[in-house]
């Protein structure tokens, strides 16, 4: 048998702890690649370098712990829609809208992910979703609103046709949390799908940048460019893993919710940084984020026990939706 359906179980400290760290290291990730990009380096290199430094970390730390992934047919197709849906479509839809649209803007936009994976996963029936969770994506869409609806006052929404690309981002990942729940190889570790994920997605993108070229890796300097990429890859190996870790643990609409932290890391990375400063808006939406958290990792209890009997969906006061 190739795939299995993981259950969504309720999430449990150390899987709120999971998430918490995955979206730090998302926020770091969007800091390190604005001070990489500031190198003189085109998307494309960085895009390059990242997907090869992260193929070439995973499979170091899949051999060390003896999880080397045997290239067998089977896990070809897993391993294709995820890197497709994980980087190279977002990625590609990223670099085009990001010529117009702000960092703030392409952030918040990514941060609808949690809506699109509820959605899918109702529209699907792939994954039962509590009231509870259903009200913590209300309230995380509240939190980004707080945060980035001030930009678009300022900026207008002449932007609209960028905007539209840009949502590609969030579908790209709401769907792909929803495959790799329905989906996933029997016996696959976290740390074997993030590597066969990353892997191909080099292989897919490395031929077109031997194709376009880049005449700026003939004169790289070990400046702070270049460590900001290295952090990059490094906050993608933690993230990566926590991802799919978290995905087995919890399901795919659980782990969508990281993208609520990853926009509260952002502004706390930005202004560390880059000594940005922010308004009181900033600081309430992090109040609510910590609420939708909150009501996301609550589960009803049942003699004791977290878990549903089930062994699927989500235990909640109220009926679940399917």
């Amino acid at each position: 048998m190739l795939r299995q359906a993981l259950p969504a179980l309720p999430a449990t400290t150390g899987t709120l702890l999971l998430m918490v760290i995955m979206g730090t290291m998302w926020g770091l990730q969007f800091s390190m690649l604005k001070r990489a990009g500031q190198g003189g380096y085109s998307d494309l290199t960085l895009i390059t370098f990242a997907l090869v430094l992260l193929s070439v970390a995973f499979l170091a730390l899949s051999a060390a712990r003896g999880e080397i992934i045997r290239p067998e047919r089977r896990l070809l197709a897993f391993f294709l829609v995820t890197a497709i849906l994980g980087y190279i479509v977002p990625l590609g839809a990223t670099l085009y809208a990001a010529t117009v649209l702000d960092a703030g803007i392409l952030t918040m936009i990514a941060c609808l992910s949690p809506v699109i994976a509820v959605a899918a996963a109702l529209v699907l029936r792939v994954e039962s979703v509590s009231f509870r969770r259903s009200v913590a994506v209300g309230l995380g869409c509240i939190s980004v609103g707080l945060i980035t609806l001030p930009e678009f006052e300022m900026r207008g929404f002449g932007h609209l046709p960028w905007i539209a690309v840009a949502i590609i981002v969030p579908l790209c990942y709401g769907f792909e949390s929803i495959y790799v729940s329905r989906f996933w190889p029997v016996g696959m570790t976290p740390l074997q799908a993030v590597t066969g994920e990353t892997l191909v997605a080099a292989l897919i993108v490395f031929p077109v940048f031997l194709l376009h070229g880049d005449p700026g890796l003939r004169t790289i300097k070990w400046s702070g460019a270049e460590f900001a990429l290295l952090v990059f890859v490094a906050a993608g190996i933690i993230e990566g893993i926590a991802y799919f870790r978290i995905i087995q643990s919890s399901g795919a609409v659980f782990v969508n919710f990281g993208s609520f932290v990853g926009l509260v890391s952002g502004v706390c990375w930005g202004m560390v940084l880059f000594s940005e400063t922010h308004g009181p808006n900033v600081w309430i939406a992090v109040a609510i984020l910590v609420a939708a958290l909150a009501l996301a990792t609550q589960s009803r209890t049942a003699g004791g026990s977290s878990r549903n009997p089930a062994g699927s969906g989500d235990s909640d006061d109220s009926p679940g939706f399917r």
